[in-house]
């Protein structure tokens, strides 16, 4: 189990911090098909389960979704996806699960499930309520765990799932395919440090100039070279014109988008020199802009 512990005195020397952590795996994967919900001989049923959840809000529970849908639960797809990644011999330190709409069947919690079979003891949470920003709010709290606790591996695991027992006529952001993607952090990588931003309360008209600002900045490894700019569904990637390498996410995907397109684009990029990768979202409803800047080093 994570501890935490009482702050230090006041005045006292700030304690050592390790290397910063660098994206050393990416992977993810699509699911189609999926279980039926029914027979459903867990308790309580989700039947009962979703009646409960949707009560205070302005849908209705839809059984008949429930009789002849299908699903990937969460933690299903997580299960596959570990499949994926190289084998995990250092302890986690982090595991943090993220999504922007609820599972389907969330009778089993994807993080617990983590916790449970990865090495370590980690520290392991959801983050959600977030809308296109989850993935982003996830890699900054892995930056300043990290920077806080020293942590040396984290694992973050981004979810989109398709299926809903509940109407979601004129939703913002739906997922349209089920989608997980996972990204490994430690002292080694192919990348370096993520640098992470969100800045709230972003007009329409204000997301080109800012982020011209941080496709230009002049630090990092890959500053003055080559920018590839991954864009989520809420930036129109025809805007930033031809001369710039501009790589739009698959749609249906409001949570794994913008991750699964940089998982298919890094490759590309394997032996070659220093590259700035900028992933980058607007929630037009939440008005957050976000960006993610990875640096390719020489020979990555």
């Amino acid at each position: 189990m994570y501890l935490t512990t009482s702050p230090g005195a006041v005045g006292a020397p700030a304690p050592a911090r390790r290397a910063p952590l660098r994206l050393s795996w990416l992977v993810g994967r699509t699911f189609s098909g999926g279980r039926p919900f029914l027979p459903d001989p867990v308790t309580p049923s989700l039947a009962q389960m979703q009646t409960d959840l949707v009560r205070p809000y302005p849908v209705e529970f839809r059984p008949e979704l429930l009789e002849r849908g299908e699903r990937n639960t969460f933690v299903e797809m997580t299960q596959e996806l570990l499949a994926d990644l190289p084998p995990l011999e250092e302890p986690l330190d982090l595991v943090l699960v993220a999504h922007t709409v609820p599972d389907a069947d969330p009778r089993r919690s994807a993080s617990c499930h983590l916790a449970d079979v990865l090495p370590g003891d980690p520290l392991a949470f959801n983050l959600s309520d977030q809308g296109t920003a989850a993935g982003f709010t996830a890699l900054r709290l892995v930056s300043e765990y990290a920077a806080a606790d020293a942590f040396r591996h984290a694992l973050v695991v981004l979810l989109d799932q398709r299926t809903f027992l509940y109407d979601t006529t004129g939703a913002r952001d739906v997922p349209r395919q089920d989608c997980a993607v996972a990204l490994l952090f430690g002292p080694e990588g192919r990348a370096g440090q993520p640098v992470t931003r969100q800045l709230a309360d972003v007009a329409p008209d204000e997301v080109r100039t800012t982020l011209d600002a941080v496709l230009n900045e002049p630090a990092g490894a890959g500053a003055g070279g080559p920018v590839t700019l991954i864009t989520g569904q809420g930036l129109d990637a025809e805007r930033f014109g031809p001369g710039l390498d501009v790589r739009p996410a698959p749609p249906g995907r409001p949570c794994t988008g913008p991750w699964a397109a940089l998982a298919d684009v890094l490759p590309e990029f394997t032996g070659a020199g220093p590259r700035r990768m900028v992933v980058a979202e607007y929630d037009r409803a939440l008005r957050y802009l976000c960006t993610t800047t990875l640096d390719l080093e020489e020979g990555t």
